[in-house]
């Protein structure tokens, strides 16, 4: 069974026609808030967000403050004092660079911004924006899938706060730094994760439960997404985005009730996957016969000059416990060599793309990237002819004696010679 996004007008419209098959009648019991969350408060303490932090290109993580719609920071009114010191002071002149602030459009308002009083001081305002929006709610009224899109913010001169938007394109949000790693915690109540999406590199998710309440913590960095203005366009070799768009988000597939999040039972729930091509991106799907997994990830073939091309990455963070009970890998470290990635587009399989395999923290995590889009296909599967490596076999020493005579009998099942008796 796959979850999956499909294309819409825009990254924010894409949940709209989330599909999800067989939710099973026990998923009602769960009813996750379908409206934008709140920020977390003494009073509201689940299904909300707790926190935004934003590290710039090195530099260290800022931890960012909420402000409703219509706040500012309080200012500052301390008395300044001015010394009367006669001592001589340097009148040279630092000329310091000057910097093009890019002008930003504005759209639909929103309930408040994520800042700091250090935002500008900091190198954040450098794209024109001036804080975060981080939306989280249900990816549409149907279900209890989780959708959380971070975008960026301008706040006019009465601190009314509204999206920033791309100037000569009004329909979608203006990009957001792509040297920035942002970190977003969300209180996600009962819901239990089966599989994180992500849209951003260097993406990375952690659920961690606490008195049956549950918490998603999610860290990537922008990346470029080619957006469609309808689904036609992520398929063939014609497609033009609309608009390209440096964004973060995050799709939370849950596992309640005992509803697997892409039809394996017993798996961890801390899979996590990310991609830029958001057409059809969603959860695997598991083939138990051939033991292979297949993704599909789509964007349009061409960026919105209608001349460049697309290229995509597809990452996967797959737990070692998933992959022993999907592969029955129980060394860990034989991903490596027993698994292959395949990328198939109209029935070919390509290597164009450039993919690693490796095991770091207890994951197996797969990379595949510098794909063509429109829909290529990812294949994730054991190579036919890989075999297991042979157990190492164990010797161990057993002492036996005979009257006062004594033997040291080692081997992988010592047995006493006849007439000994094992000490």
């Amino acid at each position: 069974m796959k979850k999956t996004l499909i294309a819409g007008i825009s990254a924010i419209a894409m949940v709209a026609s989330l599909v999800v098959a067989g939710l099973p009648a026990a998923q009602a019991a769960l009813n996750v808030p379908k409206n934008a969350w709140p920020t977390c408060t003494l009073v509201r303490t689940t299904y909300c967000v707790e926190s935004v932090s934003v590290t710039p290109a090195g530099g260290s993580a800022i931890a960012l403050t909420w402000l409703a719609d219509g706040q500012n920071f309080p200012v500052d009114t301390s008395t300044v004092t001015t010394s009367d010191s006669s001592t001589a002071s340097d009148s040279s002149t630092v000329v310091a660079p000057v910097v093009t602030i890019p002008t930003l459009a504005t759209g639909r308002a929103i309930a408040g911004r994520w800042t700091s009083t250090d935002w500008s001081s900091q190198g954040l305002d450098l794209l024109g924006y001036g804080g975060l929006y981080v939306e989280a709610k249900t990816a549409n009224e149907f279900v209890n899938h989780l959708f959380i899109n971070v975008v960026p913010t301008l706040t006019d001169s009465a601190n009314k706060v509204k999206v920033a938007t791309q100037v000569d394109n009004n329909k979608y949000a203006a990009s957001l730094d792509s040297d920035l790693t942002i970190s977003v915690v969300v209180k996600t109540g009962e819901i239990k994760a089966g599989v994180l999406v992500g849209v951003g590199t260097n993406f990375t998710g952690d659920y961690s439960t606490v008195n049956s309440q549950s918490t998603i913590r999610f860290t990537g960095s922008p990346v470029n997404v080619p957006l469609a203005a309808k689904s036609a366009d992520c398929s063939g070799e014609t497609g033009v985005a609309v608009a390209s768009v440096r964004q973060l988000q995050a799709m939370l597939f849950i596992n309640n009730d005992g509803q697997s999040a892409f039809g394996v039972d017993g798996l961890t729930g801390d899979m996590v996957v990310s991609s830029n091509g958001v057409c059809d991106l969603g959860t695997p799907v598991w083939n138990s016969t051939d033991k292979e997994f297949t993704w599909t990830a789509a964007a349009p073939h061409f960026a919105p000059d209608g001349t460049t091309l697309n290229y995509g990455f597809y990452r996967a963070s797959i737990p070692v416990a998933d992959a022993k009970l999907l592969w029955g890998l129980d060394n860990a470290t034989d991903a490596v060599k027993a698994l292959q990635v395949e990328i198939i587009t109209g029935g070919t399989v390509t290597n164009v793309a450039s993919t690693t395999i490796g095991v770091k923290s207890g994951k197996v995590i797969i990379d595949v990237s510098g794909f063509q889009y429109s829909r290529p296909k990812l294949k994730l599967s054991l190579k036919k002819d890989w075999k297991p490596a042979p157990p190492m076999l164990v010797k161990k020493t057993i002492t036996c004696k005979l009257g006062m005579t004594v033997k040291k009998i080692t081997a992988v099942k010592p047995v006493c010679p006849k007439g000994y008796k094992k000490d």
